[in-house]
């Protein structure tokens, strides 16, 4: 007997489910579309003008209908819930996880850096100083249609297209003055939106010679926090054991406290260096404040995810304008797009973890610590240093701002027997980063503290007398911290024509070059670059630059009537860079040649055979290689010092600043001039079936294979393995203590290969019962392969396929969403359902003692939980009351399905789920309105 897997069962159901009720009514723009004239268009992936057909290369389209039948409220929700995508930066990690309000795309796990995003086929400003875009800077009121190439495109692109391409076609022409609003309220408390757009098309280019489209857009979305999630407000963790059967508990906690914790070091009668922990609020009251827990040390450990948020606050305002004029009798056109955006993220992430010296001679000394030493520890005293949490001065608040400007301006037509496109290209990403409050300045803190106005020792949260409060709020620095200015200037010009005939058809060529210059400039508030901000570090400034340029060249070659081969030869220039700060050049110049040859095939009406095979290059970007070391905080997890007797390493001269306990550890991030560029190699090969007219089959398997490829090492590898990464070890200056403490540092390196293989699949199925109009969908990606080697070697090889990887993520083996629309009259119903598949949590050891059994004895457990696979379903009604009116209501996800439990501590700061994988939000209501006049 065959028994049915958790997957099967649940494609099953999915799919039996969509049958019922129906996502994407393609059907009457199908009818509709059949009666216009078959006219050449560009599509993504290639540089020739053609008749919209599948090609060799797999492109996934989504129209205005998918997108607002998907019930998203931003361009990010819509391409993040694709099931190609995976490994890509999710809002939350802008609470907690350095995320820093950008949110990206990223196609089959390949990572962000590798995908291409485009805005009407050209390159945007990035996000930092590489390639990534920031999806939320695109307005989504002003999309037309979104097209995902799935295979690599560097030989036509350029270098960082080696996972695929997103390419983001806005609206122009012609169109009725309309105006959009809609409302999003979760069951649940917090996360409230609001968007509206307006938006009016002027013009045919045709009959009138110009055309004019206009749009503006604005959105809210409500911040939520932790504490507004039973499964997300606690890092306190109790969970049965599926093995054991034995009640555990988790607990990622941080040492600095509230109130504080006291570390004194001190010389014992025979000399030898001693440490000894005191909280003196434990001491007095016999138990830890709420919201922290006595570990036995000493210490009161804060559980800091009571104070965080699991989404931040957002608001979007998006101008968009485009133009077009016909230049007279030339058979030619000018073009101009412009477009500006204004995001503000609002994170706030847990209180300020700050330390400082006490000297032996504070009252507070006397006072808090002393009575607690002994007269050994008192007479070979050395120094004292607290660990407080400031949370009376609140969390620490963020403006994660954003002002994108893009304008291309060119000329498009044909001449001679070509087609001609070209332009130039300005844009700019001006990113001020504010802080809003929670920060205090070391000199008027280290002022109230001598002067006695504030003591933080002896208050629980909310305790603290208000005039205290008050001289703590005063402490506090609000302002700029620093400033992103990112700026790219580009010129491009491609060309395509019949090249000669052949007895199959006419042999078609593209051409094409681009250059461009980006700079990438960082800027400090003074304050920050003197690290007047209690336990901070000092913040350098830099200036980066530098340019590219690539020409290319492609030719597509009918060699029978049914089968069509195309070659596609690229070469790139990458200069090296240039810190105008200090007035030198970082890293080497860099080049190569990279080639693509693509194949289709069509042996009947109903069926297509394609491949391809390609190769890709990419520089790293100019932070990975001229960044000078600066802070980066603390590390995500909490460690007991790696370098210990247990790994050898207790006599290494970094030893000796090992923190006390087990805490997060200090962090460093810098560059490395040294890295080389990375190379890939990519193919696919993929049919098409398409029997009848209401069914069709897509499938394509992928893989792209990247050797040298650069990345961080987790901080999960550099704790687990200290002797391979020590050299990734080292030491932190903190002024307001004015000791060192042991450091990590987080530099990229060319960590060896990577290889990622998968099954993409599309099917559809529409029907008519009655005058009911059925359109039903099955995609997915199916991850067969998603390996690596390990950080600093060639061959050693490891894996995050559906498990918690060395790399501090996962790749899921299967991700599908299945959607059924149903259309009867003026209404439209659309069910939808999206499935993650489970994976292995991550592993901690009784060494680790992360996790303890829930009894009096409190021993340390080994666990790793089996996280089981997600699934969530949405609700869509639309009713159109009148022609230019319709209203649309809907529910996302309608069982109110939470998070799984993990105990994952790296990444973002939120604990008990994963926000990358799963929504925190719960069951949304929604209600748009739109109006044509």
């Amino acid at each position: 007997m065959t028994k049915e897997t958790v997957l099967a069962r649940s494609v099953r159901l999915i799919f039996a489910g969509s049958m019922a009720l129906g996502v994407q009514a393609a059907w009457a723009q199908d009818q509709a579309a059949a009666e216009q004239p078959m006219a050449r268009v560009e599509i993504t992936g290639s540089s020739i003008k053609r008749i919209a057909a599948e090609a060799s290369l797999p492109v996934q389209t989504f129209n205005q209908k998918d997108i607002q039948r998907s019930g998203v409220t931003s361009v990010t929700d819509f391409i993040q819930q694709l099931p190609v995508m995976q490994g890509f930066t999710v809002a939350a990690d802008s609470v907690g996880g350095n995320g820093g309000g950008v949110t990206t795309a990223s196609i089959h796990d390949v990572g962000s850096a590798y995908t291409l995003v485009l805005l009407n086929g050209r390159r945007i400003a990035p996000a930092n100083s590489g390639t990534t875009i920031d999806v939320n800077s695109i307005p989504l009121s002003a999309v037309e249609r979104i097209e995902v190439l799935t295979d690599g495109a560097s030989a036509l692109y350029g270098a960082d297209a080696i996972a695929g391409v997103v390419n983001f076609i806005l609206k122009k022409g012609a169109a009725p003055l309309t105006v959009d609003a809609r409302i999003t309220k979760p069951q649940h408390p917090g996360a409230k939106g609001k968007s509206y757009s307006i938006s009016k098309g002027f013009g045919d280019l045709e009959t009138d010679g110009y055309s004019l489209y206009l749009s503006a857009s604005h959105q809210e979305e409500e911040r939520m926090k932790a504490a507004q999630r039973d499964f997300a407000k606690t890092g306190i963790i109790d969970f049965r054991d599926p093995k054991s059967g034995q009640m555990l508990e988790f607990f990622n906690g941080s040492s600095r406290s509230i109130p504080p914790n006291v570390s004194v070091k001190y010389k014992n009668a025979a000399g030898s260096s001693k440490t000894v922990a005191i909280n003196p609020y434990l001491k007095i009251n016999g138990k830890c404040p709420a919201a922290h827990v006595d570990l036995g040390d000493g210490r009161c450990y804060f559980d800091y995810t009571t104070s965080i948020e699991i989404s931040p606050e957002i608001k979007r305002d998006g101008i968009y304008a485009n133009g077009e004029i016909k230049l007279g009798d030339t058979g030619f056109k000018a073009f101009a797009t412009a477009a500006y955006n204004d995001a503000h993220v609002y994170a706030t992430i847990a209180p300020y973890p700050a330390e400082f010296t006490l000297a032996r001679s504070s009252p507070l000394f006397a006072k808090y610590v002393q009575p607690y030493l002994t007269a050994e520890q008192l007479s070979g005293f050395s120094s004292a240093t607290v660990a407080y949490r400031l949370q009376d001065l609140g969390g620490r608040a963020y403006d994660y701002a954003s002002q994108t400007t893009h304008v291309v301006a060119g000329i498009d037509g044909s001449a001679m027997g070509w087609d001609i496109n070209s332009a130039l290209t300005y844009s700019k990403n001006h990113s001020p980063q504010n802080y809003v409050g929670g920060f205090p300045l070391a000199d008027k803190f280290d002022a109230a503290l001598a002067a006695g106005t504030i003591d933080p020792f002896p208050y629980a949260l909310g305790q603290m007398p208000a005039a205290m409060i008050d001289a703590l709020k005063k402490t506090q620095f609000v302002g700029n911290y620093n400033t992103t200015d990112i700026l790219m200037k580009g010129a491009d010009v491609r060309a395509s024509r019949s090249l000669f005939a052949l007895p199959a058809g006419n042999a078609q060529l593209g051409v094409g070059a681009d250059w461009r210059s980006t700079s990438y400039a960082q800027m400090p508030n003074a304050a920050v670059a003197n690290a007047e901000i209690l336990f901070d570090d000092p913040q350098p400034s830099f200036d980066f630059s530098r340019k590219n340029a690539g020409a290319y060249g492609e030719l597509l070659v009918p060699v029978l009537k049914n089968l069509e081969i195309t070659g596609s030869l690229r070469y790139d220039s990458i200069s090296k860079i240039t810190d105008s700060v200090k007035n030198v050049t970082v890293g080497k110049d860099q080049s190569a040649t990279t080639y693509k040859l693509s194949a289709r095939y069509q042996p009947s009406k109903t069926w297509l055979l394609r491949a391809a095979y390609g190769t890709g290059f990419k520089a790293a970007s100019m932070s990975q290689i001229g960044q000078p070391l600066s802070d980066f905080g603390v590390t995500g997890g909490s460690y007991v010092c790696p370098l210990n007797a247990a790994n050898g390493l207790a006599s290494h001269p970094l030893a000796q600043y090992c923190p006390d306990g087990k805490g997060q550890l200090e962090a460093f991030q810098g560059g490395n001039p040294d890295l080389g560029p990375e190379k890939s190699k990519q193919w696919t090969i993929g049919t098409v079936f398409e029997p009848t007219a209401n069914f069709s089959a897509k499938f394509d398997l992928w893989q792209v294979a990247i050797r040298n490829a650069v990345s961080n090492v987790s901080e999960g590898l550099i704790t687990s393995n200290p002797n391979k990464y020590l050299s990734l070890y080292t030491t932190k200056y903190k002024a307001s203590t004015g000791q060192k403490t042991l450091a990590i540092v987080f530099m990229p390196i060319n960590i060896g290969q990577q290889e990622n293989r998968g099954l993409d699949y599309d099917l559809l199925f529409k029907a008519k019962v009655d005058n009911v109009r059925l359109t039903n969908r099955l995609a997915g990606t199916w991850l067969l392969k998603s390996r690596y080697t390990t950080p600093g070697t060639s061959d050693q090889w490891e894996t995050s396929l559906g498990q918690f990887g060395s790399n501090d993520a996962v790749s899921f083996r299967h991700v599908l969403h299945a959607s059924s629309t149903a259309e009867y009259g003026n209404w439209t119903h659309t069910l939808g359902a999206n499935y993650r598949s489970g994976y292995k949590d991550k592993h901690y050891t009784a060494e680790d003692c992360s996790v303890t059994v829930g009894d009096a004895n409190g021993d340390c457990a080994d666990v790793q939980l089996d996280v089981p696979h997600y699934y969530t379903f949405d609700w869509q009604t639309q009713y159109r009351l009148m022609k230019n009116l319709s209203i649309t209501g809907g529910i996302q996800n309608l069982a109110d399905k939470k998070p799984p439990l993990t105990l994952r501590n790296t990444g973002s700061h939120q604990l008990g789920y994963d926000p990358r994988y799963a929504s925190a939000v719960g069951r949304t209501f929604y209600l748009s309105a739109q109006y044509q006049f």
